[in-house]
């Protein structure tokens, strides 16, 4: 999204903000719950698209979407440390004595092995096409920028985070299917 479409956005959700503003102008009229609720919603968008103006006046130089990508994955990951255990074993302890010692790190090591082998995303070449039509606004790299990122994620919630910092960037429709679609091949590589 360039600055000048955030900035007209921005003047269009001013424009129909008026409306609702004047039942809460008029003294003689309470405002209805749903009143509230209009303006509430109304607002966040604003300050959604007035946060994302800002964001592109202050990164014109890449990719409106570029910083967005690098900040997720600079965001620090916790890291599991790995515990050095010193495990003690009489000399006289049975082999199933000896198992059930070493039970417990066996299952840190499989665990750390697992999130290391997470496959990446498994894309088909036709839905590929259409993740880079209808949710990356027809631009193939920043497609290629967000499937890199995701690839890179080690968790399911930070998939998720990531994914949706993309739908407000984007503005994916909670009902689009192609949007349902790219969640639902991401979950697919950690469950």
């Amino acid at each position: 999204m360039s600055v000048d479409k955030a900035l007209q956005k921005i003047q269009v959700q001013i424009n129909g903000l008026a409306p609702v503003l004047e039942a809460f102008i008029d003294q003689t009229v309470q405002p209805t719950v749903i009143d509230c609720e209009g303006l509430q919603k109304k607002l966040s968008e604003l300050q959604e698209n007035i946060s994302v103006y800002k964001f592109l006046r202050s990164n014109t130089e890449l990719s409106p979407s570029f910083n967005l990508h690098s900040k997720v994955s600079e965001k620090d990951m916790p890291i599991k440390p790995v515990s050095e255990k010193k495990i003690e074993v009489e000399e006289s302890a049975t082999v199933e004595e000896i198992r059930a010692t070493l039970k417990e790190p066996a299952q840190d090591i499989v665990m750390s092995a697992h999130e290391i082998l997470i496959k990446p995303i498994q894309v088909a070449i036709n839905d590929k096409f259409r993740f880079i039509n209808e949710l990356f606004s027809q631009n193939p790299s920043e497609y290629a920028i967000a499937m890199e990122q995701l690839n890179n994620l080690k968790n399911w919630n930070d998939s998720e985070v990531y994914l949706n910092s993309l739908k407000i960037l984007y503005q994916w429709k909670d009902n689009n299917d192609v949007a349902r679609q790219l969640y639902t091949l991401v979950a697919k590589r950690f469950y």
